[in-house]
């Protein structure tokens, strides 16, 4: 069959807009979003090569829905200025391009789209509708998908019902009940998405429920429906796209036509895209946009698809055997080097080399020079630790991760796989001489390449690799490049105030104490503590007595002097690791720190940051919480801090399958008290706060595989009565304690463990005869799936929001993501990071987050 693509204009170049870093050409015309137009619009004449393509426009002038209700689109802010001059040269790039353009006075592209679905319908040719808006999930259906570009991911039938949790036909009932805050449509107040997909699969339309309301469980949200019921019928004539449009056109109408090669050639020539101007020598072709993740046709991904397995990712075009080395000038490389190529870097501290074709190419230029005729070209990369190789080259659009070896070897095997050497003679078996150029570091990897690749597929890490860990390199590249704005002065009233505590504590140590000594020396202190003062001491060790914390928080009810050594402690570490070292940190040209995001380090897919390490500040006490004050926001701007609630809880429940957990989460109850009424044997209502305290416990410790003698030293408890509470818990969830045998038993057998997207971690610690050793691998064996996966969701959203979302994300800690909003947005971009964060992936419970605003990280979380 024939096919028609139908793009939503607006929503191509807005998300060029976001998607490109500012781009000027001479005279100072801001070129940024025309360049990821082009771009996107080439990519569909040289890969889709559609039969019929029309693009479908916007009018300045308000559509028939502002008569309807005057505060749409009311809350739209003012388009970027340096967006407006760009928009006229949109419809002369249009139709240079042979493609035909509509648009409608009165109404919107939308409507322009849903009539020609229909033109194309009734013509028997495939319709596909390029947008990533969700409205026009309600015309997806047989012959019709919806195609983000953005993404690379196609929805059908069955992929809007898995995205959205609804049928397409429900999709404007959907949109009625949830509203639209882009556009300022209200639905009803109080109803989110997961409540109307919970409606519309019980009543089926928006008519059913108000028909039905009297059945509606819950007074609260049946008052919430009444109230809504004018707000969301208006709701849906607004969401409504309309399809029944006449346009005086037929096949041929939108048939591509012939470039114009001059006019465009003139736009480009205006442009300076230089670039795009060389391809129109004979046709349009260029190479693959770079996308965040492999295409996906039928449905979207959820918890189980998301990361399974495809197609192997291509590793090299660049052949070992016959690779030549060359000097070239810089007006080389640009010449060579066009938008969409093909390149392997590698950067070592004997220089840089790059790989062209079958050439391993020396620059003579600086790297910053390099960085320079590289930038915004929008290149598909490959090497080892491609994010290090863009610092160094300091660009500002470096393009697509095609290849990472440093992240094929952790996804292979999890942990610290930083050093190209040691993972050269892993998996090579071969060692790298301690001295390589960086060009045969470069044979080396292309040497490596086909081996690492074929590792992944042996671990089944294809997906996980594809959809998280490259797209994700591009995000956290950003993240460090834009840094977090720090409070000199804040910090500078913090690190007085913290002297004078520290001082206060030490004389009161030394009192205790009888004598003055290093409180900061463990062998001077357990000398004071046990040996001088008889304080009961922990197990002996090689080094002497233990002072870690665990030793001392055991003493700190009897000895006051154990609870000020930990107070010292905790005031002493702010001071140095933060207070006073984060003012040296601020960049010089920025004004911000630039924490550093390790992507392969950890065991359990979780990130890491260091150089500052702002993932480890306290947060426990009231002192390290007031570090986080001194992390400010840009002037105009805020903070939004947005964190998963209880996701770890959420996927135990998702991955064993209990009843109670999922019963109380997809209630929304409050897990803790529900898990204390089951272990307790009481009543919801009659459970105390020391019995949910204690539930909480059991709660955080089952799924860190913790046992009756860490129970009872979490609750100060006697382990009896510990004993109690942990058969209790099992016996009224049953398959919590089903779940963590199974695993054991299949880590034992296999000798690793998975996430739910695939991510493997080997256990090494089970084949071990120590038994300690066994008992660690055996509780991290219940506790890594469980980690894994929320770590690869809070990744998943990352990339997400990154992709859809204007407000700049600066830090990830944990489960929690900041970002930094105009204050003027941030009511709309709360809501659409909410919306993205929480339907990432598709649970059997609802994923939950907490968000909140503020000047500054602290307040961002009151």
């Amino acid at each position: 069959m024939k096919n028609l693509y139908l793009v939503d204009v607006s929503n191509m170049f807005f998300r060029a807009y976001y998607a490109i870093p500012t781009m000027n050409n001479s005279k100072g015309l801001p070129t940024n979003a025309l360049y990821g137009f082009l771009a996107m619009s080439l990519k569909l004449l040289r890969e889709i090569k559609p039969d019929y393509l029309v693009y479908c426009f916007d009018r300045k002038e308000p559509s028939f829905r502002n008569e309807l209700y005057e505060e749409y689109k009311a809350n739209r802010t003012e388009m970027p200025e340096d967006l407006v001059p760009q928009i006229p040269y949109i419809r002369k790039l249009t139709q240079a391009l042979g493609i035909k353009d509509l648009d409608l006075q009165n109404y919107e592209a939308d409507d322009i789209i849903g009539s020609l679905t229909e033109w194309g319908k009734n013509q028997g040719v495939d319709v596909t509708i390029v947008s990533g808006d969700k409205d026009f999930a309600q015309l997806v259906g047989r012959g019709v998908t919806l195609y983000d570009t953005m993404k690379n991911v196609r929805y059908d039938a069955s992929g809007v019902a898995e995205k959205w949790g609804v049928q397409p036909e429900q999709i404007i009932d959907y949109l009625a009940l949830v509203g639209d805050s882009s556009d300022n449509i209200p639905g009803v107040r109080g109803v989110g998405p997961k409540g109307a997909e919970k409606l519309l699969a019980e009543y089926k339309t928006l008519d059913g429920i108000y028909e039905n309301i009297d059945k509606i469980s819950g007074e609260s949200l049946k008052q919430k429906l009444i109230d809504g019921k004018d707000s969301a019928y208006l709701a849906r004539k607004l969401v409504t796209i309309v399809s029944d449009l006449q346009f005086d056109v037929g096949p041929s109408d939108l048939s591509l036509k012939a470039i114009d090669k001059g006019h465009l050639s003139e736009l480009l020539a205006e442009l300076e895209f230089q670039s795009f101007a060389k391809k129109l020598s004979g046709d349009v072709a260029v190479e693959q946009e770079p996308t965040p993740a492999g295409q996906q046709k039928g449905k979207k991904s959820t918890s189980k698809s998301a990361a399974a397995p495809g197609a192997p990712v291509k590793v090299s075009s660049l052949p070992v055997d016959k690779l030549k080395t060359e000097t070239w000038s810089l007006e080389k490389l640009d010449k060579k080097v066009t938008p969409y190529s093909e390149i392997w870097a590698v950067i070592n501290e004997r220089g840089f080399c790059l790989g062209v074709g079958d050439t391993a190419v020396q620059v003579e230029a600086s790297l910053n020079e390099v960085g320079q005729v590289l930038d915004n070209k929008w290149l598909s990369w490959s090497g080892f630790d491609l994010k290090q190789i863009w610092t160094e080259l300091k660009l500002e659009a470096p393009g697509h991760a095609q290849a990472d070896q440093m992240l094929s070897a952790y996804v292979y095997r999890p942990g610290n796989v930083t050093d190209f050497s040691k993972v050269y003679n892993q998996i090579s078996g071969q060692a790298l001489p301690d001295l390589a150029s960086p060009s045969d570091i470069l044979a080396a990897q292309l040497q490596l390449a086909p081996l690492l690749a074929d590792k992944v597929v042996e671990v089944k890490g294809e997906g996980v690799l594809k959809t998280v860990e490259l797209p994700l390199i591009k995000v956290l590249y950003q993240m460090e490049r834009r840094g977090i704005g720090i409070d000199k002065k804040e910090l500078h009233r913090q690190s007085e105030t913290l002297a004078v505590d520290i001082a206060y504590l030490e004389k009161k140590i030394f009192k205790e104490a009888g004598e003055s000594f290093n409180i900061s020396s463990p062998k001077q202190l357990a000398e004071v503590l046990f040996n001088k003062m008889g304080l009961p001491a922990g197990k002996k060790t090689k080094t002497g007595y233990s002072t870690n914390s665990d030793v001392l928080g055991k003493l700190v009810n009897t000895y006051p002097i154990a609870q000020y050594v930990l107070d010292y402690r905790e005031l002493a570490k702010l001071k140095s690791t933060y207070v006073d070292a984060l003012p040296e940190m601020i960049d010089s040209v920025s004004g911000r720190v630039h924490t550093n995001f390790r992507q392969a380090l950890t065991a359990t897919g979780r990130l890491s940051s260091a150089n500052p390490n702002l993932q480890n500040i306290p947060i426990r006490t009231e002192r390290g919480r007031e570090v986080r004050k001194a992390f400010v926001a840009a002037p105009g701007c805020q903070f939004i801090s947005v964190d998963y609630s209880q996701i770890e809880l959420r996927i135990l429940a998702e991955i064993s399958g209990d009843e109670g957990l999922l019963r109380a989460f997809n209630h929304n109850l409050d897990v803790h008290a529900a898990t204390a009424s089951e272990i307790f044997d009481v009543k919801l209502e009659d459970v105390s706060p020391e019995m949910r305290r204690m539930a909480k416990a059991v709660n955080f410790g089952i799924a860190y595989g913790q046992g009756v003698f860490g129970l009872s030293e979490t609750l100060n408890i006697d382990r009896g009565e510990a004993a109690e509470i942990i058969n209790n818990y099992f016996s009224r969830f049953k398959r919590v304690k089903d779940y963590m045998e199974s695993t054991v038993a299949e880590a034992y057998k296999t000798g690793y463990v998975e996430t739910l997207f695939g991510r493997r971690r080997y256990i090494d610690e089970l084949k071990s005869r120590n038994n300690n050793l066994k008992k660690f691998g055996e509780r991290a064996a219940i506790n890594a799936p469980i980690q894994g996966t929320a770590s690869d969701i809070v990744k998943l959203a990352m990339i997400s929001v990154f992709n859809d979302v204007s407000a700049k994300m600066i830090l990830q800690v944990h489960d929690e993501l900041l970002f930094e909003c105009p204050t003027d947005e941030l009511n709309i971009q709360s809501q659409e990071i909410q919306q993205l964060m929480e339907n990432v992936v598709s649970l059997k419970v609802p994923l939950k987050v907490n968000v909140a605003s503020g000047n500054n990280w602290e307040d961002a979380h009151a």
